[in-house]
């Protein structure tokens, strides 16, 4: 992942080499890291907008607390294979997640757009507002304290 902490422990991402601005035209290639990539991605043909970085989202946060994609727990490296779990599988989550966390994940991870946390239209404050990140403070997150 491209995603780089800085000397203070705050978030940096490098690469924007696939990065889309959705005002000028949706995306409809199929590009991304197998595993990673959500199922509108994968749909050959079909337009998509932020709601991919947000089913994106939930497979890296999961990558962080078990170490491999939620759509990779049979280690193949068949990039077939990862799509088709991706588009078929049910994400089993650990009993020793807590609630907030697996509610977090369901959401992130839900196939349907419409359901998808994040894409009811109010994008990152929806997230923001998950019971998971009740103890965050966001103001003092954009400040970087």
């Amino acid at each position: 992942a491209n995603i780089l902490l800085d000397e203070h422990g705050h978030v940096r991402i490098s690469d924007l080499g696939l990065a889309c601005d959705f005002s000028k035209k949706k995306p409809h290639a199929s590009v991304g890291t197998h595993g990673y990539m959500a199922p509108e991605v994968l749909s050959k043909g079909t337009a998509y907008d932020s709601s991919a970085d947000w089913f994106s989202f939930g497979c890296m946060l999961y990558k962080l607390l078990k170490g491999h994609s939620p759509f990779r727990q049979h280690k193949t490296k068949d990039k077939h294979e990862i799509d088709r779990m991706t588009l078929t599988m049910n994400v089993e989550l650990p009993d020793s997640f807590s609630p907030e966390l697996r509610d977090l994940l369901e959401r992130l991870l839900m196939r349907d757009i419409d359901k998808r946390l994040g894409c009811k239209g109010r994008g990152a404050d929806e997230v923001k507002e998950h019971s998971f990140f009740a103890g965050v403070d966001w103001q003092q997150v954009y400040v970087q304290k």
